[in-house]
């Protein structure tokens, strides 16, 4: 009985650990888009008959169009359209997880299929998590890009700075080992939980 009631209060602090993270995330993503159109709105009237809309690997305008709101606000358009196809993975993985956990890519694929949909949804929590990053560092990728665009389409800036896309990246690729090895954990103590796989053993050996 007290194995049980641990094992409950443990799943129940994953759940919060990995919930509470996760709504950061998305508290960051609404936070930059409300940025970004804040931005596009603010240099829209500022911007001449022609602005740049692409630019090479050194940051310098390579690319130009014809002053309209549909062609400016595109970006940020773009920024929703990538939202909503992240968050609906996100929503459809939960689905899965309920409906057909074999179709989820996930290590040990055949305990997780055993598990039930609470030990299943724990598994998940960090790819979740992971999603909502990505959708927070997207966000202000995009914000960077368009503010970017404003300032060298006025000639306030030559170029636009790079660096932040290394940032992106870094953001993105260096946490997938953490995200990894966070998953595998979480589908191991679930496994242990549910009596699919034995505990370890506490007898130390001397």
């Amino acid at each position: 009985m007290l194995r049980t009631m641990l094992g409950a209060m443990s799943l129940m602090q994953l759940v919060k650990q990995f919930g509470s993270t996760r709504r950061f995330c998305l508290g960051l993503m609404v936070v930059g888009q409300g940025v970004l159109w804040w931005r596009a709105i603010y240099w829209y009237p500022q911007l001449p008959e022609r602005f740049p809309i692409h630019f090479n690997f050194a940051g310098e305008p390579d690319g130009w169009a014809d002053k309209s709101i549909a062609m400016w606000l595109m970006l940020p358009g773009i920024s929703l359209v990538m939202l909503a196809f992240l968050g609906g993975i996100s929503y459809w993985m939960g689905s899965l997880v309920r409906n057909t956990p074999g179709l989820v890519n996930v290590p040990r694929k055949d305990l997780f299929v055993k598990m039930s949909v609470a030990g299943r949804m724990t598994v998940v929590a960090p790819t979740q998590t992971f999603l909502a990053w990505v959708l927070a560092l997207m966000t202000f990728l995009f914000v960077w890009i368009v503010e970017g665009t404003g300032r060298v389409a006025v000639h306030e800036d030559a170029t636009v700075a790079v660096w932040p896309v290394f940032i992106f990246l870094v953001g993105v690729l260096g946490v997938l080992p953490f995200y990894w090895v966070a998953t595998s954990r979480r589908l191991t103590d679930a496994a242990m939980r549910e009596g699919l796989i034995p505990r370890p053993s506490n007898n130390a050996v001397s």
